[in-house]
């Protein structure tokens, strides 16, 4: 069989930071190592990558058996286009990703034969396998004689390091790359423990956290594309447990691989209790962290069930820039029980810890989390386009907070903090001369040339944006 796996692309906003990060779809890749490659062939078009026309995919599908698209929230509408486009070819539609399991109804649209609730690998092998009525397949959704069927959903996979290795050979032409610089990404866990009020990564992974081991991480590392400068781990949080990054870290240097760069999402508690491993990842290669800092009123913490306090925000902020480490950033706008000024407070001291890159987004509800109970119970959320659906544009009010507002201050929190005025400590030229006169951060100069390349057009037109924007 041809099968076709297909990452849609979203509508772009107008703000936010697509423009300057591109990934790998990684779920694909390893989607595509699992079918026998003696008896199907595989190809992924990566349509965040680059566009293609009706007509080119028209043509591609004239070939296709199946159909296998990956559908996040904002990316609904392009999904629908894809599969309708597949249907006229007579394809077989397969949707996975993590929109089907938080809304299985989308099972009902007319060009989707089946959707894959959860982790996908061990359902899509016995899909593709065929062995197996419809019926008797776990996780899965789907048409049959015009009637729907949900099954149950399928067992969490507890052992990771039985997954099979992305196949990488069927994208390695394609540039991707963070703000310039290439990039490979990789997953060592999955899931989180956590209960934050607006996350459904654990609504996905039902608040369960499993890991990889260090070996089969290395591995896998050593299996990735070596032409890339940046090695980005995407777990939703790969600091859950200290003492396996710490492996992982020593792993890499033992293997040579610590001249690599790594990049990482963690935790600011995980972080400051364990300032010696924190120094262990810089050894490793560690020069990037994305933290979810999200406010500065304790309350706000509290409320969204984050379990760190302010104080954390700022040992850790402090604690990996003391280690040459990077601080991709993330605050969240409009949260409950935040009025303008609160934002504003939040979005100040971003700037006054020196955040390196910061993305502001504005409170989404997404389906099956608590922060959509409470949004649908108290009538809050006004657009329901899951176009728009997509951590940029505002589509519920808070009690304190209009629509009309968050998105006022979305705009205000960028073009504070990339724009500000010359003799602001935010702007490009003061985080380039503090990465001079601090040693630690001198790793930053390889890449520069590289950013200022790829990334100058990009800075030049999101600067532009932000310009005619109100506030």
């Amino acid at each position: 069989m041809n099968i076709l796996l297909i990452n849609p692309a979203s509508k772009s906003p107008v703000l936010g930071l697509d423009d300057f990060i591109k990934d790998p779809p990684l779920g694909l890749m390893t989607l595509a190592s699992i079918p026998d490659q003696n008896e199907h062939k595989v190809k992924i078009i990566d349509l965040k990558y680059r566009n293609w026309s009706e007509s080119k995919l028209h043509k591609v599908m004239e070939k296709a058996n199946i159909v296998g698209v990956t559908c996040l929230t904002p990316s609904y509408k392009s999904t629908l286009k894809i599969t309708k486009i597949a249907k006229e070819h007579g394809c077989k539609t397969i949707v996975g990703g993590y929109h089907p399991t938080l809304d299985p109804s989308i099972i009902n649209e007319d060009s989707i034969d089946i959707i894959v609730k959860g982790e996908g690998e061990l359902t899509f092998k016995e899909l593709i396998e065929g062995k197996k009525p419809l019926k008797e397949i776990l996780g899965i959704s789907f048409k049959e004689n015009g009637k729907v069927y949900h099954n149950d959903f399928r067992p969490l996979i507890e052992n990771l390091d039985n997954l099979p290795y992305p196949n990488r050979n069927l994208l390695r032409k394609n540039f991707y790359h963070h703000f310039g610089v290439s990039v490979d990404v990789l997953e060592s866990a999955r899931g989180c423990p956590y209960n934050c009020s607006f996350c459904c990564v654990i609504v996905h992974n039902r608040r369960r956290w499993r890991c990889k081991s260090p070996q089969r991480v290395i591995k896998e590392i050593e299996l990735m594309d070596s032409s890339k400068r940046w090695y980005v781990f995407q777990d939703s949080s790969f600091t859950i447990n200290m003492n396996r990054v710490n492996g992982i870290c020593n792993l890499i240097i033992e293997h040579k691989m610590d001249f690599k760069y790594y990049s990482a999402q963690g935790r600011v508690d995980d972080l400051v209790k364990h300032p010696k491993i924190v120094a262990k990842m810089a050894d490793a290669g560690f020069r990037m962290m994305f933290i979810g800092i999200e406010s500065i009123k304790q309350e706000s913490l509290n409320n969204i069930g984050k379990k760190t306090t302010i104080e954390q925000n700022i040992q850790a902020i402090k604690l990996l820039h003391d280690h040459g480490i990077t601080i991709f950033g993330s605050m969240i706008i409009g949260n409950i029980g935040e009025n303008i000024e609160d934002v504003k407070r939040n979005i100040e001291f971003c700037k006054k810890m020196e955040v390196d890159i910061m993305q502001f987004t504005p409170l989404t509800p997404y389906p099956k989390t608590r922060l959509y109970e409470e949004a649908k119970k108290n009538g809050w959320i006004e657009n329901f386009d899951y176009e728009n659906w997509n951590l940029v544009d505002p589509i519920m009010r808070t009690p304190d907070l209009s629509i009309k507002e968050i998105k006022e201050l979305v705009v205000y929190a960028y073009k504070s903090f990339y724009l500000g005025n010359f003799f602001n400590k935010n702007i490009w030229l003061w985080k380039g001369a503090r990465r001079m006169i601090k040693p630690k951060m001198l790793w930053f100069w390889r890449d520069a040339p590289s950013f200022l390349i790829t990334s100058i057009p990009a800075i030049l037109r999101f600067a532009r944006r932000l310009e005619k924007m109100k506030t």
